[in-house]
Parts: structure tokens; sequence; C-alpha cells
């Protein structure tokens, strides 16, 4: 009778989360066309595109589209997706976060966890997805930075050789990898269809927010308006960030094994507690059960939490 009603609960948990993601993607992917359309023309034509069209009625899948979308908040995380690179799109997100949270949930219940743990796992499985996106964006904006060096001096070459300015960006875009080929390729597809360098400029930036990047795409700005010589320039901002990238590295290699520690110290204690809580579940059920259990259990996650902040404040270092 257990076995059937567990094949029940986990029969019915893939069928709610199957209709669940063809509800939420069709109500949050409603915009796709328009966000495929501000790839390829200015937002002044696509605000009079918008106008031109008849207007829609506001039906009840609007109006739940929108109600998802204001109660879930969704769209925060639509930026750090197009930076992070991953094939994702906001409902799918969701659905992911939601799913892992129901897994921690029934992890839980199965070993009869405690109702904190429960819950801490339920938080922490629907943050995760996020996390992951960040850190994949994180991942991608620093490879960017190591590319960028790479790039000026293959831009540089070009403009040596005699080549234009659009030129050299289409070499950059087809000699380098991802994420800077692809998103200049997208700069010059954007300026092919009548955006300004300007402008293309910008939505590079909002794709790839590198402060090196921005810098260096300030700089062709200028230089487009005041003249001089762009391989020189080119080239001198390959040696600064060239520079600072070697910097970065050893700061890294030197901060290391106090990153290390801090995943070390935090974690540990967290895992402990889980095996004792497996091994010997009645003495683990005391720290609980008792009012200076609480107390000590409170007092030690603020102190876990306490040494993670500080040493992540020692091994960050600005270059």
């Amino acid at each position: 009778m257990n076995d059937l009603l567990l094949y029940v609960l986990i029969g019915t948990f893939f069928t709610v989360t199957i209709i669940f993601k063809i509800i939420v993607s069709s109500l949050v992917n409603k915009g796709k066309y328009e966000n495929r359309l501000k790839k390829y023309i200015t937002l002044n034509n696509l605000e009079k595109k918008k106008k031109e069209r008849p207007k829609q009625k506001n039906t009840a899948l609007t109006k739940a589209s929108n109600g998802v979308e204001k109660v879930f908040n969704l769209k925060k995380h639509q930026k750090v997706l197009m930076q992070s690179g991953v094939g994702l799109s906001i409902g799918e997100l969701f659905i992911g976060r939601v799913m892992l949270a129901l897994i921690a949930l029934f992890v839980g219940n199965l070993y009869e966890f405690h109702f904190l743990f429960i819950l801490i796992g339920c938080v922490i499985g629907f943050q995760l997805p996020v996390l992951y996106i960040k850190k994949k964006q994180k991942a991608r904006i620093n490879k960017c930075s190591e590319q960028l060096g790479e790039a000026l001096g293959t831009m540089a070459n070009a403009l040596r050789a005699g080549f234009s300015f659009m030129q050299a960006m289409k070499m950059v875009a087809k000699e380098i990898d991802d994420p800077l080929g692809p998103e200049f390729l997208k700069a010059l597809e954007e300026i092919n269809y009548g955006v300004t360098v300007e402008d293309a400029f910008t939505s590079l930036l909002e794709r790839l927010p590198d402060k090196e990047l921005e810098i260096v795409l300030n700089t062709l700005i200028i230089q487009r308006t005041s003249g001089g010589n762009l391989a020189y320039l080119l080239e001198t901002m390959q040696e600064t960030i060239i520079d600072r990238s070697r910097v970065k590295g050893e700061v890294k290699t030197l901060t290391a094994q106090g990153k290390m520690s801090s995943v070390i110290i935090t974690l540990l204690p967290i895992a402990l507690a889980f095996y004792i809580r497996l091994v010997n579940p009645e003495y683990f059920q005391m720290l609980f059960t008792h009012p200076l259990g609480w107390a000590m259990a409170i007092a030690g996650s603020i102190s876990i939490l306490v040494g993670w902040l500080v040493i992540k404040k020692i091994v960050h270092i600005e270059v």
C-alpha cells in the first residue's frame, strides 16, 4: 500500500509539473517576438510597429500572464539569463526552481527530517537555479575579460594590414570564441540593420557588462569623433588589459587558500549535522527539543554566517 501511494505521488508530481510548465511557458514567452526584434531594429521602429498593429483585447490569458509575472517577479532574472548565455526562458527557470524545491520537500519527508531542515532545503532548492545562472554570468563575463586582449590585438593587426574598422570587428567575430566573438557579430548585425555604432555598443555592454570592455568601447566611440591612430590606441589598451589580467591571476592564486577555507569552514558543521542525523537520530533530535539546543543551533548558524562573510571580505581584493 505504501509503495502504491509512493508511485501515485511520483506520477502526480510529474503530471502537475508538465502541465505547470506548459501553462507558465505560454504565459511568459508571449513577448519573445518583440525581444527578438529588438536585436535588429531600433527601439523607435519597434514602438512604431506596435502602434501600427491593431489593438488586442485584454483577454483572460493576458491578465493571467501579467498576474503571474507581477506576483513572482519573473522578469527580474531576464537580464541575468541573457548575460549568462544559458538557453533557458524565464518560465523554464521558474519551473526548475519549483521542481527543485518540491524534490527537497519530498526527500525531507521521506527521511523524516526536522521541519526546519526541510524548510531550509526547500529554500536552497528554490534558489539553486538562480545561483547557477549567476555563476554562469560571472564566468562568462570573466572569460570576456580574458579574451579582450586577444581581440584588441587582432583588431590592431587587421587595421595595420589595411582593413577598415568594421572589417576588423568582423575578423574578431570570426576568430574569437564565445562569448566575445558572437557578441561582436551581433553588434555588427545591428549596425548592418541601421543601428548606430553607439547604440550597438550600448547593447553589447548590456549583454556583457564588463568594465574593461566598457572602457574599450567608450574609447572607440571617442576615437571615431576625435580621430587618431586607432591601431596604436588598440595596442596600448591591449598591453594594459593583459597586465591587468596577469595581476588578477596572481591575486586569484594567492587568495585560493582563503577561499577554500571559507568553503570548508562553512560546509563542515552542516555536513556533520547531517551525518549525526543519519547515524543517531535520537541524539540529534535533542538539539531541537530543548530550549538550550535551539539557542545553540541559532548561535552556531550565526557564527557560520559571520565567519563566511569575514573570510570572504578578507580574500576579496579589487584589481
